[in-house]
């Protein structure tokens, strides 16, 4: 069995307790990273939230991320691992993904799908709310870069994680 990370999963070491067998680098096709799941505890507050990642389905589209594989005897272990991890808010779904040296695989897909979505943010506004942003866990704007530093490790350049860091980092004129 297989499973897709597009954020925290593919760095944080959840896969040694499992047994993974390899981790290898995915394509999921008609998927974007976007800044549209609001964090209102670990990263922000209902007054501010912070713009966290999720996947969005888009024509002509991919993200690249991390595909884990594990053994058939597994399964209902990682399905409960990430049915506890993720919570109640996220789906998890099979979609297929491309596996480097696997090829085509049904790997199991976290997918957001509670009501703290942020549907009418602009870039502007997306910016404004993460400099302001800070929960429980930290300021939004350490989330924004983990996750730029996390992809940027792996090797991966992701355009809305690196936009958003851009956009947050850049100088600004007085």
């Amino acid at each position: 069995m297989w499973v897709f990370g597009y954020g925290s999963l593919m760095t944080d070491g959840w896969d040694k307790n499992l047994d993974c067998t390899q981790r290898v680098t995915a394509e999921l096709k008609g998927y974007r990273r976007a800044f549209n799941k609001a964090s209102v505890t670990n990263w922000g507050t209902r007054d501010c939230p912070c713009t966290t990642l999720n996947l969005v389905s888009e024509a002509n589209t991919h993200c690249l991320g991390i595909a884990f594989e594990f053994s058939e005897a597994r399964r209902g272990d990682v399905e409960t691992y990430l049915a506890r991890r993720e919570g109640r808010s996220f789906e998890l779904s099979y979609l297929e993904v491309i596996a480097e040296g696997a090829g085509a695989v049904q790997a199991l897909v976290p997918l957001y799908a509670g009501k703290n979505i942020i549907r009418t943010l602009d870039m502007q506004a997306a910016i404004e709310l993460a400099s302001r942003a800070k929960g429980s866990s930290g300021k939004c704007t350490d989330y924004v870069l983990d996750v730029y530093e996390q992809l940027k490790r792996l090797g991966i350049n992701d355009p809305a994680v690196t936009e958003m860091r851009d956009l947050l980092f850049e100088p600004r004129p007085d």
